[in-house]
C-alpha cells in the first residue's frame, strides 16, 4: 500500500514537473516570438529566415539615405510593402506615399499621371490636374512595374532625377520637386535595355541601390509564421487559435502566395 501511495506521489511530481517545463518553453516561446516581431517584422512584412533578414537589412541601412531604390522580384513577392517600410522609415515618414502601377495606366495617359495636365492639354482635358510628382512632394513615389514606361516618359523621368523639376503636360513652366523615387519591376531590365526598350541612364539612375526580394519558395522557413499571423488576422471573434499536429508537414508555398497576393489588395 505504502509502495502504491509513494509510486503516485513521484507520478505527480513527474506530471508537475512535465507542467512546469511546458510552461517555461511557452513562456521562451513567447518572448522569443516578440523579439522576432520587434526585430523582423516591418508593418505587414512577416518573417525571421536569413533571406527576408538580408532585404530588411537593406531596408534598415537605405531608409534614412534620400538614395533612389530599385526593388525587383517576381509578382506578389512584396515589393510594395517593402517600398512602403522604406519610406516609413525615413525623414519623409510625415509626408505622402504615393503608389503608382506603371502597367496599369495607358500609355497615352502616363504622362499626365505622373506629372498632371494644364488646361486644354488634350481633348477632354478640362481643367489643370496635378499629377502623382506634385502630389508626392516633399515625401515618396513609389513606381510599380517601371518597365512597363514607354519610352518618351522615361526621358521625362530622367530629367526629374537629374534636373529635380518637370513641366506639366501642355504647360512650358517649370516646376521643382522634391521627393524620393522608389521604383520596382519584376522584369529583367538588363533584358530590356539589351532589347532597347529602356534606357540604360535611367536604369543607372533608379539602380542606386538595389533590393531583391525572395519569392515564398526561396524562405520556406517563414511559411509557420505567416499561418500565424493569417489565422490571427481572419480568425473570429471568440474562437482560439491552436497549434496542429501536423503544424510541421510541408505547406504547398504556392498556395499561401496567392493568399497573400489577393490579401494585398486589402487595407490592413
Amino acid at each position: 500500500m505504502e509502495a502504491q501511495w509513494q509510486a503516485r506521489a513521484e507520478l505527480e511530481k513527474a506530471f508537475e514537473e512535465i507542467k512546469r517545463l511546458k510552461d517555461r518553453l511557452h513562456d521562451e516561446n513567447v518572448v522569443l516570438r516578440e523579439q522576432i516581431d520587434r526585430d523582423f517584422m516591418f508593418e505587414e512584412i512577416v518573417g525571421s529566415s536569413p533571406a527576408l533578414k538580408t532585404v530588411l537589412s537593406s531596408v534598415v541601412k537605405v531608409a534614412p539615405t534620400d538614395s533612389t531604390v530599385l526593388i525587383t522580384g517576381e509578382t506578389g513577392t512584396g515589393k510594395e510593402l517593402i517600398a512602403r517600410a522604406i519610406h516609413k522609415r525615413s525623414r519623409r515618414a510625415g509626408q505622402a506615399f504615393i503608389s503608382v502601377n506603371c502597367a496599369s495606366i495607358p500609355t497615352s495617359l502616363i504622362a499626365s499621371e505622373l506629372f498632371g495636365h494644364e488646361k486644354g492639354a488634350f481633348t477632354g482635358a478640362l481643367q489643370q490636374r496635378q499629377g502623382r510628382f506634385e502630389l508626392a512632394h516633399s515625401g515618396t513615389i513609389f513606381l510599380d512595374e517601371i518597365g512597363e514606361l514607354p519610352a518618351e516618359t522615361q526621358i521625362s523621368l530622367l530629367r526629374v532625377l537629374q534636373e529635380r523639376q518637370f513641366e506639366r503636360v501642355g504647360g512650358n513652366r517649370v516646376l521643382p520637386t522634391d521627393v524620393r523615387v522608389i521604383t520596382a519591376s519584376n522584369r529583367d531590365l538588363s533584358a530590356a535595355i539589351a532589347a532597347g526598350i529602356f534606357r540604360a541612364d535611367l536604369f543607372y539612375r533608379l539602380n542606386a541601390f538595389p533590393i531583391r526580394v525572395p519569392p515564398l519558395r526561396k524562405r520556406k522557413e517563414d511559411i509557420p509564421m505567416l499561418v500565424e499571423y493569417f489565422v490571427k488576422r481572419y480568425m473570429r471573434p471568440g474562437f482560439q487559435a491552436r497549434s496542429h499536429p501536423g503544424w510541421n508537414c510541408p505547406v504547398p508555398w504556392q498556395r499561401l502566395s496567392r493568399i497573400r497576393k489577393s490579401d494585398s489588395s486589402k487595407p490592413p
